[in-house]
């Protein structure tokens, strides 16, 4: 079968909603109207760690951007991306489409305009040669439903 070649890079929650602390929680287990959106456009899916869970386990506490905005917690982002890295540069070396991000709106680590680890994402990706274009996210709403058509799914444009 021939493949898209077109790859996503989607926030660990998407596909597993285990890992959210349970009051940010958007589904029971993964966000089935993302997913659904990426099979119709044929994208592959790379699957981001978490890295609050990684980080600070199953059980932690609720924490804002500020709180995590710590070298430590960069440093550890760092390491978790260095994987990805290596995956990702697989992908555009065999000529793979990275057609953008998925994040999370509102997340202190994975919204995709001022979470902590989107940011050294972009960074680690810049630094890579990589280009991220585009992001979309799941909307800050109680649902999380996330809707192509719908401006509150899209971030927009990386510069």
């Amino acid at each position: 079968m021939e493949r898209s070649k077109k790859i996503i890079i989607a926030s660990h929650c998407i596909l597993n909603q285990n890992t959210v602390i349970p009051e940010e929680a958007r589904s029971k287990g993964l966000m089935k109207s993302a997913v659904e959106w990426c099979d119709q456009e044929s994208y592959g899916i790379v699957q981001l760690p978490c890295p609050e869970f990684t980080y600070l386990g199953l059980n932690r506490p609720s924490m804002t951007r500020e709180e995590y905005d710590i070298q430590k917690y960069r440093e550890h982002c760092q390491t978790i991306l260095a994987p990805i890295m290596d995956q990702l540069r697989m992908y555009v070396e065999s000529g793979y489409d990275l057609v953008g991000g998925f994040g999370i709106q509102s997340s202190p680590s994975c919204d995709p305009g001022r979470g902590i680890f989107m940011e050294e994402f972009l960074l680690l990706t810049k630094r890579e040669g990589i280009s991220i274009r585009y992001f979309w996210q799941i909307p800050a709403t109680d649902n999380g439903y996330f809707d192509e058509k719908d401006p509150a799914s899209h971030y927009g444009a990386i510069s």
